[in-house]
């Protein structure tokens, strides 16, 4: 059994843990919450993340002695907590950023560092520390390993994409994960050092999440605004000759159409675009993320349709699609975007230019109308 801590230690750190746990589990809740509300898997991953991780601020005092009657226990516990909460960040932040920019994933690998950090770190703490802030130092290295995870996570977010919300997510990740690795040195150094870590921690901890909720959030809202008008007369799906192309901005200039387009900003304010390119640019989407496309399609329709409208969508990018993928995919990517429109009532356009089409491609091509 644990000898009970000194006044000092559990001021000085155990009960900041324990008020970091009441209040940072309202706020995985509401993340939970609006994961949950807008079918957000990362969302959903980083909440877990956090309740993980807040299970691992578990203290050693005498609230859960009966639970971890020794410190070896609470050791263990601690670090299979944070290490399934470093699972669930990266399953977390590998969903955003395959939306991004899936090629920065590969930097996942960086991850393996962790692995040797565990020896680094003993040696620096056998120069800085001796005797008992050693073994201070030595019993919350896993804690820096995790750190470590964080902030290579930060720098994978900062480097896939330009949006300024984006790369604000990436800082308050790389942060986190700083302020994890200089946790061993302040409990070695000082209990007011350590305790002021953790509060450092716990801050931008929240900043985290409430800017993830932010950014999911505007993912859905930012589509298509309140008391959008009802378009009658459309088809599910019509495929267009490139000539149209003035024609359908005329007719749909005051709505808010979802675009994906190759570029150009002769395009209304009130359409959502997306450019469909290799560049890492605000908005845009790589040409073999079919399945990204469709999910904002998908999305995009369902809203329309519980707000009372019908959403329209436009595609004038096909031909570079189909640089990047093979036929057969483009057409089962086609055909569930139609399955989907006549289900939510929505209207798709795809520009085409027929010169770039075989013939039997135009046909099944033609074949999608509905």
């Amino acid at each position: 059994m644990r000898a009970m801590m000194g006044y000092e230690e559990y001021l000085y750190g155990d009960l900041f843990k324990l008020m970091g746990m009441i209040v940072g589990t309202p706020f995985g809740l509401y993340l939970i919450y609006i994961g949950a509300k807008e079918k957000s898997k990362p969302a959903v991953m980083h909440a877990l993340g956090w309740f993980f991780f807040l299970a691992a601020l578990t203290p050693g005092d005498y609230i859960f002695q009966k639970i971890f009657p020794s410190s070896y226990e609470l050791f263990i516990f601690q670090k299979v907590a944070l290490g399934f909460s470093g699972v669930c960040m990266t399953v977390g932040v590998s969903a955003l950023v395959y939306i991004r920019n899936p090629k920065k994933l590969m930097y996942l690998g960086g991850a393996s560092l962790i692995l040797v950090l565990g020896p680094i770190y003993e040696y620096l703490g056998g120069v800085f520390f001796s005797g008992e802030s050693f073994k201070l130092f030595i019993d919350v290295l896993h804690t820096a390993q995790y750190g470590c995870l964080l902030l290579l996570l930060g720098i994978i977010v900062q480097s896939s994409s330009q949006e300024k919300d984006f790369r604000r997510l990436g800082f308050f990740y790389a942060s986190l994960g700083t302020a994890l690795l200089v946790y061993p040195f302040a409990k070695g150094v000082s209990m007011t050092l350590r305790a002021l870590d953790i509060f450092i921690g716990f801050l931008i901890g929240i900043c985290l999440l409430m800017h993830l909720s932010k950014i999911v959030k505007a993912k859905v809202e930012i589509i298509i605004p309140e008391k959008a008008p009802y378009i009658e007369g459309m088809k599910n799906v019509s495929i267009v000759d490139k000539m149209k192309t003035k024609e359908i901005i005329a007719k749909f200039e005051s709505f808010p159409v979802l675009a994906f387009v190759r570029g150009g900003s002769e395009y209304p304010k009130s359409w959502n675009i997306h450019i469909i390119s290799n560049a890492p640019m605000e908005n845009a989407i790589f040409p073999t993320n079919l399945a990204l496309i469709n999910e904002l399609c998908v999305r995009y329709m369902r809203e329309a349709r519980e707000k009372g409208s019908s959403g329209v969508i436009y595609i004038n990018c096909l031909e570079y699609l189909k640089l990047y993928n093979n036929f057969t995919s483009i057409l089962k990517f086609l055909h569930a975007l139609r399955d989907y429109a006549i289900l939510y009532d929505g209207s798709i356009i795809i520009e085409i230019d027929n010169a770039a089409w075989e013939e039997r491609e135009l046909t099944l091509l033609r074949q999608i109308e509905a």
